[in-house]
């Protein structure tokens, strides 16, 4: 059996605005195995991608435990959080955040020029992915030029092109018409059967939920179903 990926003990994110605190998470307590694919589901407000962005190392918790294959992340430096979140893990985000200056392969090839690699080799492989996610006759136009649709296949080539452990897609759906969506999900249930890869993506469609092999309900900052 494969051990956890994620493990969050007692997990809170307090949030302080004009001297008024907001719980975002509530002592969340929750074990992630490399290969699953999960999904948080949830309403609106209800902490998700919060929980999501602390898992992703892209914010902290203010109270509790967070590890990462058995490393607890407030013992990393900037340079190993950094790495973490290059490497070790792809994002897909709602609103694609592609850079609108760039063409679809170099979008997708960023990533790994930061990595240190060449421009011819880190093109190749986004070539390659950009075959995969099937728009290799899109690779020279940029994100006004594709629809909502293409850009989101763009935005998880480039999440692959480093080969991460983990995706982490914060409603990647939520901008696309119905038959689209199902596309991206359809494209993301094929790369975890194909690749093994865990993969955790934040929706509040349970139709969308329901097609992951493990669901995690949030209602108000806690976890009430896992």
């Amino acid at each position: 059996m494969k051990g956890p990926i994620f493990e969050l003990r007692d997990v809170w994110k307090t949030y302080c605005m004009k001297g008024v605190e907001t719980n975002a998470l509530r002592g969340i307590n929750l074990v992630i195995k490399d290969g699953e694919y999960t999904a948080i589901l949830g309403p609106s407000g209800s902490g998700k991608s919060t929980l999501m962005h602390i898992m992703g190392c892209l914010d902290t918790p203010t109270k509790g435990k967070v590890f990462i294959e058995g490393r607890e992340i407030s013992q990393m430096s900037d340079d190993e959080l950094a790495r973490v979140r290059r490497d070790k893990i792809g994002f897909v985000f709602q609103a694609y955040n592609l850079i609108q200056g760039l063409t679809a392969i170099e979008n997708i090839s960023l990533p790994m020029r930061f990595s240190g690699h060449g421009r011819g080799e880190s093109q190749r492989k986004a070539k390659d992915l950009l075959a995969k996610v099937g728009l290799v006759e899109r690779m020279h136009h940029k994100p006004n030029e594709m629809s909502g649709g293409e850009q989101q296949r763009v935005a998880i080539a480039r999440s692959l092109i480093n080969d991460p452990d983990v995706i982490l897609a914060d409603e990647p759906t939520g901008n696309l018409d119905t038959k689209t969506g199902k596309e991206i999900m359809d494209l993301l249930e094929s790369l975890h059967k194909k690749t093994g890869k865990t993969i955790m993506v934040v929706t509040h469609d349970t139709r969308l939920a329901a097609r992951a092999n493990r669901e995690i309900r949030m209602i108000d900052g806690h976890v009430v179903e896992k």
